[in-house]
């Protein structure tokens, strides 16, 4: 049972979230129908993450900066 309780959260979340406010209020119903505008990004970023890791363009930039988040190595422009 606790192998599925993934399958479980995700599902009862997608429900309270989702399901329900799209089909209870009609203000809605314009921005839950063009599904192809949330739904395919977010498959993308979830394969990407699972392909290369949680946060990997950070990383990405944090290798190439100074350590502090900073691509020009801390110096200012005059």
């Amino acid at each position: 049972m606790s192998n599925f309780y993934w399958v479980w959260a995700y599902v009862s979340a997608l429900w309270t979230t989702l399901i329900v406010p799209c089909t209870i209020d009609p203000a809605l119903w314009d921005r839950c129908s063009r599904f192809d505008e949330w739904l395919v990004p977010w498959v993308r970023d979830v394969m990407d993450m699972h392909k290369n890791g949680a946060y990997h363009s950070e990383r990405k930039v944090l290798k190439q900066s100074d350590g502090l988040g900073r691509l020009d190595g801390g110096e200012s422009n005059p």
